[in-house]
């Protein structure tokens, strides 16, 4: 039994392989392949899987092996051949780059060698005259010199190592009068030319009358030690690359060119890429008198590349006699393996769907119904059948709010509260949350909706049970907190160190304690309805100066700063100035709560279109990204162990954005940008009262 399970797992591997091989048309046999090697392995009886595969034709052993031997086989000759072919285009191509190479050397060479011929012939003719040259038989040699070579840009004479005849003298008259010694970057090149009595081509260099280019240095002696002066013939850099440029474009190449020194040290490529020298491109030496160059070159020519066709018609064919075999024993059984597979994916996420309580719909993007999960029907009393066709606004209470409705759920992660309708017309709280998916390559609308009445209800008994509490915890500590003041003030008698300081540590506590209840109590009145605004015309800037003011007193140890433009002094917003001392209060104090001692508070004032906004910036740790959606939430803290560093309710931001947005305001957040956090709200300022921009 357990060689008869070896020889069964064999046979599913071979399976597996052969149909991964050819994944475009026998997909589902690979998958079903898998399916059964997983089984195979796991120690289930042979006969299990033969069970299993009742009904499903599979190949003998022999057969497998013999159509992987063949696979095998086409492979391997395949890459033999392929081998061949590379081996044989890159030995051409080596043969090209070879005479191309020696093409280009003798080019390069013999151009820059007839400006040495002819800068030997005129050391001659100084030397036949014994250094006694003059002025007109110079204007009279030079030009012709020069014209008889096409890269020789001037020709400079330096009796003395002064240069004083230079030839053509148009552009060079900066150079007229120089004296070699003072070139310190070139003169131990040309005092080491002049010692060894040789002419040397060197460059590229800078010119004293701009740009660069090559030169020949050729010392002059009359005699054996009598040193006369040095020629220097300027070659011109430009024609030269121009026609080595255009030599290689001919033979398809690429070149660089590099100086070697004394030690045989290259420097850098001062003629094309460097990198040449690096891979395997072809090295030339190149010596100029004097000068020793080494020249890169590898071919840029369009090599046929026949392998991927060799590849090509060998698996194709190879491919097309297996495909064939196979396509025989498993054409049927492909068809009913899919058929399953999509089966039972569907009935997997219909099962899915059915046991999310949250109704999940799929729509065209026009908003048609296609699909609900069973969760859908109780929550709006319909069947499926009265659902499926119809516009899914059916199942709002004001369908005339989709267009708000997807504006707000444009993103993916944004949900909208509003009212659903059920089928006998009663309306009950729901969140809509919608999103875009790819089903099939079409595109489908996907909407979550979720029944907010508990969570509403729950909320509900929450407000009663803070306003209970609240109102009944109110009275007595107000007592409380009133007898402790009498007592630390001394108003019962003196009082001893410790017994002063235990009663102040009560005395603040009960305090703290009643700032507690206000926000409570502030937080039902707000979700009630009840808090009542008296919205005036109020001077914004000179409110944030008191309430900064204040703030330094308290914390003398920080730098609170206001920043506001000339033109935006005069700001009038219509809100609620009690209300909006405590909300720039509260930020405030939550700025100065988080940043380091002696750090800085900045308060700002800019226009944000209709709206101003005041922003307040401080230097602390800043806001965690997975805490920001909750910032604004009652009792929601950013560090809410027993351990953490800095006390609080959680209500303060919360309050404070009620209160903004009961002055038709907003608030928001968002980090600063190097350190810290940015708290902002934005009011509507008075149209009739619009600061006047600065120029």
């Amino acid at each position: 039994m357990q060689k008869l399970r070896i020889i069964d797992s064999l046979v599913v591997c071979v399976y597996c392989l052969t149909a991964r091989f050819f994944n475009t048309q026998l997909h589902c046999a690979y998958l079903q392949a898998k399916y059964l090697s997983a089984i195979v392995f796991t120690g289930l009886p042979c006969w299990t899987l033969r069970e299993r595969m009742r009904n499903k034709t599979l190949l003998t052993f022999w057969q497998w092996l013999l159509l992987l031997a063949l696979l095998l086989g086409a492979v391997w000759a395949t890459e033999t051949l392929v081998t061949h072919e590379q081996q044989h285009q890159r030995s051409q191509l080596l043969r090209h780059e070879i005479a191309s190479a020696g093409q280009l050397r003798a080019l390069l060479e013999s151009e820059l060698n007839i400006p040495l011929y002819l800068t030997i012939g005129l050391a001659a003719h100084v030397q036949a005259n014994n250094g006694d040259i003059s002025p007109t038989e110079m204007q009279l040699l030079l030009p012709e010199l020069v014209h008889q070579a096409r890269h020789i840009r001037n020709i400079g004479i330096a009796p003395g190592n002064t240069l004083r005849y230079v030839y053509p003298l148009s552009g060079n008259e900066k150079a007229i009068g120089l004296y070699y010694p003072d070139l310190t970057e070139q003169w131990p090149d040309i005092e080491a030319i002049i010692a060894r009595r040789e002419a040397r081509l060197v460059g590229p260099i800078a010119l004293v009358q701009g740009g660069s280019a090559f030169i020949y240095r050729l010392p002059v002696y009359l005699n054996a030690d009598d040193y006369w002066g040095i020629i220097s013939t300027v070659v011109d850099i430009g024609s030269v690359w121009a026609l080595l440029q255009r030599q290689t474009a001919e033979q398809e190449v690429q070149i660089a060119i590099r100086s070697l020194g004394a030690a045989g040290k290259p420097s850098p490529a001062f003629y094309g890429d460097d990198s040449l020298f690096y891979d395997d491109s072809l090295l030339l030496g190149i010596s100029l008198r004097g000068a020793l160059w080494q020249m890169a070159l590898r071919s840029v020519a369009a090599v046929p590349d026949r392998s991927g066709l060799i590849r090509l018609l060998s698996y194709s064919i190879s491919a097309l006699l297996l495909g064939l075999l196979l396509w025989l024993f498993m054409s049927r059984q492909r068809l009913r393996h899919s058929m399953y597979a999509q089966q039972r994916s569907k009935r997997y996420l219909q099962s899915i769907m059915d046991n999310v309580n949250d109704a999940i719909i799929t729509t065209t993007p026009d908003g048609v119904i296609e699909q609900v999960n069973l969760s859908c029907l109780p929550m709006f009393h319909y069947t499926a059948g009265a659902l499926i066709g119809q516009h899914w606004s059916m199942l709002l209470a004001e369908p005339e709010k989709l267009a708000e409705l997807y504006s707000a759920t444009s993103n993916a992660k944004s949900e909208f509260e509003t009212e659903g309708r059920r089928r006998d017309n009663s309306l009950f709280p729901i969140a809509v949350n919608r999103s875009h998916i790819q089903l099939q390559k079409q595109s489908k609308q996907l909407l979550v909706l979720r029944n907010l009445t508990e969570r509403q209800q729950t909320e509900q008994l929450k407000q009663q049970f803070i306003s209970t509490v609240s109102h009944e915890l109110r009275t007595p500590l107000t007592s409380v907190s009133a007898a402790l003041g009498l007592a630390v003030s001394g108003a019962l008698g003196d009082l001893t160190e410790s017994q002063q300081r235990m009663l102040k540590l009560a005395h603040t506590n009960c305090q703290q304690l009643n700032s507690l209840i206000n926000d409570l109590l502030d937080v039902e009145k707000i979700a009630s309805g009840t808090i009542k605004l008296e919205l005036t015309a109020l001077a914004l800037t000179p409110l944030l100066a008191d309430c900064i003011s204040e703030m330094q007193l308290l914390q003398p140890g920080m730098l609170l700063q206001l920043d506001c433009p000339p033109d935006l002094t005069q700001l009038v917003v219509n809100a609620d100035a009690g209300h909006l001392q405590q909300v720039v209060r509260h930020l405030l104090s939550n700025a100065v709560k988080f940043s380091p001692k002696g750090g800085t508070v900045q308060v700002s004032v800019s226009l944000v279109g209709a709206n101003v906004r005041v922003t307040v910036t401080d230097q602390g740790q800043g806001v965690a990204e997975h805490f920001v959606p909750r910032l604004f939430s009652r009792f929601s803290q950013a560090d809410s162990s027993d351990q953490r560093l800095h006390s609080g309710t959680g209500l303060g931001l919360a309050i404070s954005r009620s209160l903004i947005q009961q002055m038709h305001g907003s608030m928001g957040y968002y980090p600063a940008a190097l350190r810290g956090s940015c708290f902002y709200f934005e009011l509507p300022y008075l149209p009739a009262l619009q600061p006047k921009r600065l120029p």
